[in-house]
């Protein structure tokens, strides 16, 4: 029985066309092998370059931490100076306001004109503010002077000025 199968098993690859079968996956294990090469070689480029990363550039970057550290400092102090330039300047808007009312000079918003018709029936009494003090004269709020947050390039103050 043996050779009978063997008989058979010859006959089949002699009756067949082996190579031409095998030729194509041999032809595409060797284009799979060759793609498997590239990347291999991407990849070592990629840890080379990681590795160049690592040792110039990261040190590089931690180099200038400091320098970024006192610029998002001198930024949080630029914000809290926007802020308290704000208030005053509020401060002083309302200020304006009130002297405006005393001295009866017209706004020119539509507001004023609305409550001059009185369409809306009546207007409601309003307390006067004053920018006067308890003896009768006006008394200015303190806001920021910039000579505290911005130095004068003649004055020779070095650089522990918070904002310039």
């Amino acid at each position: 029985m043996a050779e009978q199968v063997v008989h058979d098993y010859t006959g089949y690859f002699k009756a067949s066309n082996l190579q031409s079968e095998i030729r194509p996956i041999s032809a595409r294990i060797d284009e799979m092998l060759l793609r498997l090469e590239e990347f291999e070689n991407l990849l070592a480029l990629v840890k080379e370059g990681s590795s160049v990363a690592v040792q110039q550039h990261i040190p590089k970057i931690f180099s200038l931490k400091p320098e970024f550290d006192e610029l998002c400092g001198r930024l949080d102090q630029l914000e809290k100076f926007v802020l308290m330039v704000t208030k005053n300047l509020d401060i002083v808007e309302r200020q304006v306001q009130i002297a405006e009312e005393e001295l009866d000079i017209p706004d020119k918003t539509i507001n004023v004109l609305l409550k001059s018709l009185n369409i809306f029936g009546k207007s409601k009494q309003v307390e006067k503010q004053s920018n006067r003090n308890a003896s009768g004269f006006y008394e200015a709020p303190d806001i920021f002077k910039t000579e505290d947050y911005f130095c004068s390039r003649n004055s020779g103050r070095d650089s522990e000025d918070p904002i310039m």
